[in-house]
């Protein structure tokens, strides 16, 4: 099995970025990679309760992300499981566990790492679109602080 782990601090406070990865109107606005776009978030966060994301492509090809929550401590960690609904991969569930951490007033460090990939490829390819999406967090977070 293949993993990655990142591991980021974000110019915000702790409760922003904790929301960002569950609220609707948050996750919205990052949680898909490169030039791809959030069409659609279900969510019941409440560990045991699932989510579904779909993101499209520019070129419009829809994809699903799929999973349930684990563990959910607030603004401390998140740990779901994650699964694409089209089954074109190898590893048909993984598992997300984000661990938050207030640095310093204002700064938050989260380490994510995302576990369970049959291939090496796939892996990496997580890894990649996880930067990206995180990248656009941060954006949404500098918005964030300039408004408050």
């Amino acid at each position: 099995m293949h993993q990655f782990t990142i591991d980021v601090t974000f110019n915000a406070s702790l409760p922003f970025i904790y929301a960002s990865f569950h609220e609707v109107e948050y996750l919205s606005q990052w949680f898909a990679p490169g030039n791809c776009s959030v069409t659609q978030v279900m969510n019941d966060f409440k560990e045991g309760g699932r989510y579904r994301i779909k993101m499209m492509e520019p070129n419009g090809v829809e994809m699903s992300l799929t999973g349930e929550y684990v563990t959910l401590l607030a603004n401390e960690q998140l740990v779901f499981s994650w699964a694409w609904e089209d089954n074109l991969e190898d590893s048909v569930m993984t598992s997300v566990n984000i661990h938050f951490n207030e640095v310093e007033e204002g700064h938050v460090n989260v380490v994510l790492e995302q576990s369970g990939f049959m291939t090496q490829e796939e892996c990496q390819q997580h890894e990649y679109a996880w930067m990206s999406c995180l990248e656009k967090l941060a954006v949404l977070a500098s918005k964030q602080k300039a408004l408050s």
